[in-house]
């Protein structure tokens, strides 16, 4: 069995790409094809479903941890009309904002009327898992029983300390994870987020450290054997792109898509560097092993569509698609896998 850890990176909405990936990972384990899942990690976004897959699988297994992630994106999405009204004004405002056509309006999300103005939401047809995170969270993850979730599989959830700028990568086998720490991987100032305090410290979004963390997979463990054999990285945002950008939103976009990907191309790099010493005989191999790192990548054609508003958008039929796509890519993935990997490709296991 090939021990897997699977890390999902963040990209706010476009990673309910990352939900369909992660459905079809789950289902199929239950076919035994040759893989455990022994960990995950995520960042913003990719914590939540990080979170949610980890928590269902303590629970019940992969069809639980299905059924939880699944629960959590029913409600993460715009569901009553109103919230449907202010998902379509919002999107289209910032599409506007990138046009250059209206102003771009910025406000600290420390201003007085901030937390007055999401109070008064709830009366007007909004939903509190609609505008209150930790809410949607607590409704679906017991925070106190996962802090006993100290054995695999395992989960990091990378946030950065505002004031020092150290990376911080919340364990599952330290007894940290809750509520805050998920919240605090979601953190953007940018997008009207407060710092969050936890032990005395502040945290950012973990897109300024580790998005998302996958070094900790190699260095924690004390023996070989404890280690990944690969690591599958559900990447949300484009390496590359064929095209210079020049229109204001297309120069907004590519800046938020390297800035997401600076931190995981240093945590790839590492992990290349480690293999290096490992095939070199410069580490012991008690200690270390090589790990493939496999990349799992929303299709050219969606990807191409995308832009930094739909990061924001809510809207159900925009989640349904992504969906899809991750299933479609996952299966592309898995059917790939599983003749590489199979010692006898007649007799694998045929997936559900």
């Amino acid at each position: 069995m090939k021990r897997i850890v699977v890390a999902c990176q963040g990209g706010a909405l476009h990673a309910a790409f990352t939900v369909g990936v992660l459905r079809r990972i789950l289902q199929a384990s239950e076919a035994n094809p040759g893989y455990q899942l022994i960990g995950f990690s995520g960042t913003s976004a990719g914590a939540l479903c990080a979170a949610a897959c980890w928590y269902g699988l303590h629970q019940g297994g992969p069809a639980q941890a299905v059924d939880t992630l699944s629960r959590v994106w029913e409600d993460f999405a715009a569901q009553t009309p109103v919230e449907q009204i202010f998902n379509q004004w919002l999107v289209s405002s910032l599409r506007l904002q990138g046009k250059g056509v209206v102003p771009e309006v910025k406000f600290s999300p420390y201003a007085p009327f901030f937390p007055l103005v999401i109070e008064q939401m709830r009366y007007l047809g909004y939903r509190r898992e609609f505008v209150d995170y930790t809410t949607l969270l607590e409704k679906h993850i017991d925070f106190v029983q996962a802090r006993q979730f100290v054995a695999e599989p395992r989960l990091l959830v990378g946030a950065i300390n505002v004031l020092s700028g150290d990376c911080k990568a919340f364990d599952s086998k330290k007894g940290e994870i809750s509520a805050e720490a998920i919240r605090a991987s979601g953190s953007i100032p940018g997008l009207g987020a407060r710092a969050v305090e936890i032990e005395g410290n502040l945290y950012w979004d973990g897109l300024y450290s580790q998005n998302p963390p996958i070094r900790n997979f190699l260095t924690d463990p004390e023996s070989a054997a404890e280690k990944p054999d690969e690591i599958w990285l559900i990447q949300l945002n484009p390496k590359s792109r064929p095209a210079e950008p020049k229109a204001v939103e297309d120069i907004q976009d590519r800046d938020n898509e390297l800035a997401a990907n600076l931190s995981l191309e240093q945590e790839k790099k590492f992990i290349e560097k480690v293999n290096e010493w490992v095939a070199a005989g410069y580490l012991p191999k008690n200690d270390y092993k090589t790990i493939t790192v496999q990349t799992i990548t929303l299709s050219p054609a969606l990807s191409q569509e995308l832009d930094f508003a739909s990061k924001l958008d809510r809207s159900q039929a925009f989640i349904n698609r992504l969906m899809a796509d991750g299933q479609m890519q996952a299966q592309a993935f898995l059917d790939k896998w599983l003749v590489e990997n199979s010692p006898h490709p007649q007799q694998r296991p045929v997936l559900p």
